[in-house]
């Protein structure tokens, strides 16, 4: 298969769904692109950061179609740390995604299929952290 986009071009798409761990997915020739911080319903112009033989991954330059679902962050930080790699979808469609995320992986596994119940929110979704990262190095002491 003759892959379809090429690194540092720009495309315009429509994002299609969510991944595990909430980047939009989009497609162009039936390739998927993961695009870092899209939502579902989106219309998106894109630059491509990396690609492989199977899929690539993009960025957003501009959102040309809004989700009703996006939100504007409540965090100055959360695009560059990582922790709450979700800060602009608003919260219960949050929990939708990870309830499909995880339907999504039971079914895979699965012969007989299941439904997975709703995810239980929280009554304050603030003032928490799902994910840390510390870079650490090892130095001689002299």
């Amino acid at each position: 298969m003759e892959v379809p986009v090429e690194k540092n071009k720009e495309y315009i798409v429509q994002i299609i769904d969510n991944g595990f761990e909430g980047e939009g997915i989009a497609k162009i020739e039936n390739f998927t692109i993961f695009v870092q911080g899209g939502i579902k319903g989106e219309k998106v112009k894109i630059l491509i950061l990396k690609v492989l033989s199977s899929h690539a991954f993009a960025k957003i330059i501009e959102i040309l179609e809004e989700s009703d679902k996006r939100q504007i962050s409540d965090c100055e930080s959360f695009k560059k740390c990582g922790g709450c790699n979700l800060r602009h979808v608003k919260y219960q469609e949050t929990l939708e995604m990870k309830k499909n995320a995880v339907q999504n992986l039971v079914n895979k596994t699965l012969k007989n299929k299941i439904e997975v119940e709703n995810v239980v929110g929280m009554e304050n979704p603030f003032f928490y952290r799902n994910k840390a990262i510390y870079p650490i190095r090892k130095r001689q002491i002299r």
